[in-house]
């Protein structure tokens, strides 16, 4: 297989020292006959005459742009006249009245500050029973049951109001027949002395209105007890008896201490509408119960006995 190799392919075989072997090219007979047949003398053929060589190409001339219209110089606009605001002095700061010149916030309970029973009234006591004489008969022993009434209490439908021989108190709906419930447990709807009072929270009077004289809660409690002569007093709630005791222990610790109002024995319990959100509270309150009813019957019962 030959190779067809040009001049400048090998020149550079050449230089790089490759030596191509070419095999010699075949004569046809009759052009190898006719130049043995030639004379001579003839004249050799002249030589190609070496092809021109190319005139270089100068470079196009490049125009240079024209130059770029110089901006317009920019027009200061025109300064708004200044409008004269008159400036409102400011007002003058309030006062400040030291905390040791401020007016103590007086209760409508107590009119003067730290008295007991500050913020509550004692409301007019009731029979629960229609068994139950009204009060100021003159006897002694018997009930006298110290509760709170709920607050925001709404109006009940006929099916939710207690019957009319429901115990007859500051509760409603169901608390009122789970307290009826548990001292019908004890037969007291029958008992000759049984009676109720409640407790309401006094709001403070509003700033600049002068509080309206009230009695306090420890004065008009004790003239209760002095007028009722009770054999035990059943506190039911933690507000209340904290209200009447004038301490400010945890329900449960209240509960296992024996406690006298004016002399007078007194039991803590749970309030009735406690006692519909944890039933598993009903055993102590009917433990409660009991621990007062020794004391009405005159079988007293050791302290702590109703606590759990």
């Amino acid at each position: 297989m030959a190779l067809n190799l040009d001049t400048r392919q090998r020149a550079m075989l050449h230089a790089m020292g490759i030596t191509v072997w070419l095999p010699e090219p075949e004569t046809a007979p009759a052009v190898l006959s006719e130049a043995l047949a030639a004379p001579a003398d003839a004249p050799a053929a002249a030589p190609l005459a070496d092809p021109p060589a190319a005139r270089p190409v100068p470079p196009p001339v490049q125009e240079a742009p024209p130059p770029a219209p110089a901006a317009p110089a920019p027009v200061a606009a025109p300064t708004p006249a200044r409008v004269q605001v008159p400036v409102q002095a400011p007002p003058p700061p309030a006062p400040v009245i030291p905390e040791r010149e401020r007016p103590p916030r007086r209760y409508v309970q107590q009119p003067v500050a730290g008295a007991p029973g500050l913020g509550w009234r004692l409301g007019p006591v009731r029979p629960v029973y229609a068994a139950t004489p009204p009060a100021g008969d003159g006897g002694e022993g018997g009930w006298l049951i110290l509760l709170e009434p709920p607050a925001n209490s709404l109006p009940l439908p006929p099916a939710q109001r207690p019957g009319p021989d429901c115990a007859r108190t500051a509760l409603e709906g169901d608390a009122a027949r789970l307290l009826d419930n548990m001292l019908r447990a004890l037969n007291l709807q029958d008992h000759p002395r049984l009676y109720s009072a409640a407790l309401h929270r006094v709001q403070p009077a509003a700033e600049g209105q002068e509080a309206p004289e009230v009695p306090a809660l420890q004065p008009s409690l004790e003239a209760l007890l002095r007028d009722l002569r009770p054999a035990c007093v059943l506190v039911l709630g933690l507000a209340t008896a904290r209200a009447v005791l004038q301490r400010q222990e945890a329900l449960g610790r209240l509960r296992a201490e024996p406690h006298r109002i004016a002399g007078v024995p007194a039991v803590v319990s749970y309030d009735p509408n406690y006692l519909l959100r944890a039933p598993q509270a009903k055993a102590g309150a009917w433990a409660d119960l009991c621990h007062a009813q020794a004391f009405v019957t005159g079988r007293q019962m050791p302290p702590g006995a109703a606590s759990e």
